[in-house]
């Protein structure tokens, strides 16, 4: 009898995990923040790593238009197609606020590449 509760209970949990995965798959690895402000990042291929530009823009107000953005680095910025989000890869961003003096946005260059930039070249690095 105690061999059947414990198949129970284990088959109960592992449905209860596959459920929680399947809730919360289209968020799985997105959820980032820099002192409180959410960040929704997408990977891409290999170390790619792209930054919801809106987002960014809350944390560095700075940054020049989408179309500057676009025209000094044509690969470095994209808008997805189904809902028009426009986005920025993480060393793209990096590069374009190396020079920035403030002090908010010196912090953020630090915390891009502690959180983003870094562990998404160790996982490369790794070959997942």
């Amino acid at each position: 009898m105690r061999l059947l509760g414990a198949a129970v209970i284990e088959a109960v949990l592992w449905v209860w995990g596959k459920m929680r995965n399947r809730a919360w798959r289209d968020l799985a690895g997105r959820h980032h923040e820099f002192r409180q402000i959410p960040i929704d990042i997408v990977e891409g291929d290999g170390a790619e790593r792209w930054l919801r530009l809106d987002h960014v823009r809350r944390v560095v107000p700075e940054l020049p238009a989408f179309p500057s953005l676009r025209h000094r680095h044509p690969r470095g910025l994209r808008r997805d197609e189904d809902d028009e989000v426009e986005r920025i890869e993480a060393h793209t961003l990096r590069t374009e606020i190396t020079r920035a003096q403030d002090l908010r946005t010196r912090r953020f260059i630090v915390w891009l590449d502690r959180v983003v930039i870094d562990p998404a070249e160790r996982r490369q690095r790794m070959g997942r």
